[in-house]
């Protein structure tokens, strides 16, 4: 995954670029528009006009990022697969190129960027409000417009830090399992498991946590299913905000062991559960 990290990191660098040259262009308009000592409603739009200016430019930095991993995650989900039945692997991927049937697929790159729209114009939606916060109360309050200055530039460096990182992580997590995703539609993938990243950081270990994906970890569905905290892949982001922001957990192709079979109406269950046909005839 080095090369998923280098792509995170570089997605980072440019969030956090964008978000100070926001800051920037914020601070000279309110400069400019904020002398008085209240703020007309007219005045507050023009001191927030670079938010809603850097949409397309905050879209496309992350869409070129998202595209990239899309594809990174299809080809791991290949090699995932092609571990269990490398030749079955080949003959389907050929064929699938052959026809041009990726478009067909539920998890298509044109999803993807939706997903990543809405959530671009959600993000920057949010940083509108609190800004808009910061100068109504700032001026209602009489603080003046260094002390709102400041206030503002203090929000942005939040942004240009650790909240850069966790935009970029997540984004990156969420475009690298919907490939993944692609890859186990296209090759016919019956049922996928959980994977946590077996580590302190992962969710589950602090009593703050409002997910446990230590739980998680093993955890089998049916492809297209739904595992038990809501989620269809680790960063499904249809599911509770809480288990896909700054995931970090995967899912690999599981195959049901000869002399096995999967317990009957169970939507998800563990390797533990599986029922031998040696147990099954002889019970």
């Amino acid at each position: 995954m080095k090369r998923s990290k280098n792509n995170e990191k570089q997605l980072t660098l440019e969030l956090a670029q964008l978000f100070k040259e926001i800051d920037n262009q914020i601070q000279e308009l309110l400069q400019e528009y904020g002398t008085a000592e209240t703020l007309l409603q007219g005045q507050i739009t023009i001191i927030l006009s670079p938010i809603k200016a850097s949409h397309e430019e905050y879209y496309n930095i992350i869409k070129e990022h998202v595209l990239k991993e899309f594809e990174m995650g299809t080809a791991e989900g290949d090699r995932l697969v092609e571990l269990n039945n490398p030749k079955m692997v080949q003959e389907v991927i050929n064929e699938i190129r052959r026809k041009n049937l990726f478009g067909t697929l539920e998890y298509t790159e044109q999803k993807l960027l939706n997903e990543t729209f809405t959530a671009s114009e959600r993000t920057l939606t949010r940083v509108n409000e609190n800004i808009n916060k910061i100068l109504t109360e700032g001026y209602q309050s009489g603080e003046g417009i260094e002390k709102v200055s400041q206030s503002i530039t203090k929000r942005f460096q939040q942004l240009e830090t650790w909240e850069a990182r966790r935009i970029a992580r997540t984004e990156i997590h969420t475009a690298h399992n919907q490939g993944i995703m692609r890859s186990y539609e296209t090759l016919d993938v019956e049922y996928t498991q959980w994977v946590s990243a077996h580590d302190s950081r992962v969710r589950g270990h602090r009593k703050t946590d409002k997910a446990n994906h230590i739980i998680m970890d093993g955890e089998i569905i049916p492809f297209g299913g739904t595992y038990s905290n809501g989620l269809k892949y680790p960063g499904d982001k249809s599911g509770k905000i809480e288990e896909w922001i700054n995931c970090r957990c995967s899912h690999a192709p599981f195959v049901v062991p000869s002399g096995h079979i999967v317990p009957p109406g169970r939507s998800h269950f563990e390797e533990s559960d599986l029922i031998s046909f040696r147990r099954h005839v002889s019970n």
